[in-house]
């Protein structure tokens, strides 16, 4: 199991505060509510726009339920290689109607960078997660008393596709977050508040 939280503003930042200590976060366990304890870490790749780092993840366990949870830095998702500002960029660059080749070269260094087929298997993902995303945004909205008319903002109301409810999100988090979080775009303040089989 993963917990995905803010550890600072980059991973230069993380590897400064975290490299021999881990973060200092009280958890309790969301199966039996026990309060989890250190346990250790092990070693992860990330990928910048210009290097490959291994980075240390920090892991909780649960006493009582054996429950391990692994404390992920909010630029980084499970199973992801590229740091999130990473792939979000290259998602903005094509949603603005970049080429996949002008995306591929202007994301990351020529040392680091994604495949074609990676790039389209990011697009896939965010295609797929964004609706329930932005229904969970607007949800979250509603609840902190938001009055506007949220259904009024999406682009087609009949046979919408998938560009429709992308453009919806990013109208949504424009409201949710006036400012771009931490300089790094939105992925990383969504993830930090979503579950983990529909973060981005």
């Amino acid at each position: 199991m993963s917990k995905i939280l803010h550890f600072g503003r980059s991973c230069k930042a993380y590897l400064r505060l975290y490299t021999n200590r881990s973060p200092d976060v009280l958890l309790d366990c969301e199966n039996c509510g026990c309060r989890l304890h250190k346990h250790g870490r092990y070693y992860r790749s990330v990928t910048t726009k210009r290097e490959m780092l291994s980075i240390p993840i920090y892991r909780q366990y649960c006493p009582k339920c054996g429950t391990t949870v692994s404390l992920l830095p909010d630029f980084l998702v499970p199973w992801a290689r590229y740091a999130t500002w990473i792939r979000e960029a290259a998602m903005v660059r094509r949603q603005k109607g970049s080429t996949w080749r002008e995306v591929q070269t202007g994301t990351a260094s020529p040392a680091v960078r994604a495949s074609r087929r990676t790039l389209k298997r990011w697009r896939k993902r965010y295609e797929q997660r964004s609706s329930s995303a932005a229904i969970r945004l607007a949800g979250q909205l509603i609840r902190s008393g938001y009055n506007g008319d949220l259904l009024s903002m999406y682009p087609e109301k009949i046979n919408p596709g998938p560009a429709d409810t992308l453009d919806w999100l990013q109208k949504l988090l424009s409201i949710t977050c006036p400012v771009k979080p931490w300089r790094r775009g939105y992925w990383a303040f969504l993830n930090t508040r979503l579950p983990v089989d529909q973060q981005f």
